[in-house]
């Protein structure tokens, strides 16, 4: 997630000159460079759950039916007596729990007062037999199911069926006018991690979704004249629209009457943008397209067949799910171009840094969020110059180094420490990207390098922050536990 930033943030100017030849893309004339490994995707989707998931959304009693059959293997080396889903719409509920009403944007998440979201279970049944289940957590985000004991290695087949209440608010998940933000709106299992399933809290700060790769069949019914801008290409079949995504992390739609769209091509990805007017979609268009094919170039290939683009209806600057990007609407506002176009190379990093090698954003956020802060710094270097990156970096890096914060914050510090989104920005975006530039300098290959065998090694997995530094210090032949110590956890005083 890119937040906006309420204090210190000036507007940049990335410079009108274009570089004529992005030496990094060229391979060969009349080649163009492939983007896309599908035989990559094909083989870290084996063996990975399935999600078979059916959804209906009545847009006139905003309400989302979502049945699910989800065909669980037990992969984490311990027998299993009970599964734990997240339901992270409940949190709407209720004032004290709902990510949307932080006091430093509650009117414009909530403009015509709180309305509440949740979800109503009706079925829930293992191998055929119904089973016991209670919600459980902060919000009562954990959906916990008790099951026979499950060995490693066994499979069994979860069946769960409820209505999803969507909420009148401007926010990952909510309604605005006609159109729908359906983001973490589908209960998904949770991270087994150290012999227990995670129920962290739904943070109003950061992106607390932590999640394994999974494969995902979706169909979607939705009101006449809707279209979705989801994770996946949907195909519209009958009176219903047709998906499949593999080995993503999580599965993310919007839907409504309004959009005007582009599409586009490259490198064997197909790219989608939808946004509220012609013009706004043909241009976060050209921005994904730059974004993707920069990434590329230096991360390698990208994870998906596919890359959607949608304007939301919400006060941050984007949010990112595997193959979807969401872009607040106000981004696409005229004037605002740099904006739309640092806002999506920002939330593209994430498809490298999120998507494909997952990392701890409940626990160490700064792991894929100032990595992508990084990566898009040196997207505005190989699109626009030196000249544009000195003056972009100074307002996004250096001045957030000099900033003040008042509170005892390191990039190195989980989501539930801070208090404002502005915090959050100035200390892990912000100083975060510092320790990758500061690794720049140090390693002679440079942190790009550094960051595509890093992208190869852990393609789909999850990464701890102790493997991502192990890593570091094998592929430099250095020991910077040091280096990264004083830039993540060392207070500023």
């Amino acid at each position: 997630m890119l937040p906006v930033r309420r204090r210190g943030l000036v507007g940049v100017c990335l410079g009108l000159t274009l570089i004529l030849a992005f030496l990094l893309l060229l391979i060969r004339p009349g080649a163009a460079p492939r983007l896309w490994d599908a035989d990559r995707l094909e083989a870290a989707a084996k063996g990975l759950t399935q999600y078979d998931v059916t959804l209906r959304l009545d847009a006139e009693n905003a309400a989302l039916s979502i049945s699910e059959i989800i065909t669980f293997s037990n992969a984490t080396g311990d027998a299993l007596n009970s599964l734990v889903l997240r339901t992270w719409l409940n949190a709407y509920q209720t004032e004290d729990t709902s990510p949307a009403a932080l006091e430093e944007v509650y009117d414009e998440c909530y403009p015509e007062g709180f309305s509440p979201g949740g979800v109503q279970i009706y079925d829930v049944i293992w191998n055929g037999e119904r089973a016991e289940w209670s919600l459980e957590g902060e919000g009562k985000t954990a959906l916990r199911v008790s099951i026979p004991m499950l060995q490693d290695g066994e499979t069994g087949t979860l069946l769960l069926r409820c209505v999803a209440t969507i909420p009148r608010c401007r926010h990952r998940t909510g309604q605005s006018g006609k159109n729908f933000a359906l983001g973490n709106a589908v209960p998904l299992l949770s991270r087994y991690e150290n012999g227990e399933w995670r129920e962290d809290a739904y943070s109003p700060i950061g992106d607390p979704f932590v999640s394994d790769c999974a494969n995902f069949r979706v169909t979607a019914y939705l009101p006449e004249g809707f279209a979705p801008a989801a994770s996946c290409e949907m195909y519209r079949t009958g009176d219903s629209w047709q998906g499949e995504m593999k080995a993503a992390r999580d599965f993310a739609l919007c839907a409504g009457p309004d959009w005007k769209t582009a599409k586009g091509e490259s490198g064997g990805v197909r790219l989608y943008s939808f946004a509220k007017t012609p013009e706004g979609a043909r241009n976060a268009l050209g921005d994904a397209q730059k974004a993707l094919e920069t990434f590329a170039s230096l991360y390698g290939p990208y994870p998906y067949p596919t890359l959607t683009v949608c304007s939301a209806a919400f006060p941050f600057g984007g949010m990112e799910y595997p193959g979807l990007i969401m872009i607040g609407e106000e981004n696409y506002a005229q004037g605002k171009e740099n904006t739309l176009e640092l806002t999506i190379a920002h939330e593209t990093a994430h498809q490298w840094f999120y998507a494909l090698v997952g990392s701890d954003q409940a626990k160490q956020p700064w792991q894929d969020e100032a990595i992508c802060e990084y990566a898009m710094l040196r997207y505005v270097r190989a699109r626009y110059g030196r000249g544009s990156f000195d003056t972009l970096k100074y307002y996004r890096v250096d001045a957030p180094m000099q900033e003040r914060t008042g509170t005892k914050l390191t990039p190195g510090s989980p989501i539930d420490y801070f208090g404002s989104l502005n915090d959050y920005a100035t200390v892990v975006y912000g100083r975060g990207a510092a320790l990758l530039l500061a690794l720049d300098e140090m390693l002679p290959q440079g942190v790009d390098a550094f960051l595509r065998s890093y992208a190869e090694e852990f393609a789909f997995q999850f990464v701890s922050r102790e493997q991502l530094e192990g890593f570091l210090n094998a592929w430099s032949g250095m020991d910077l536990r040091p280096l990264l110590l004083d830039y993540l956890d060392t207070l500023m005083e």
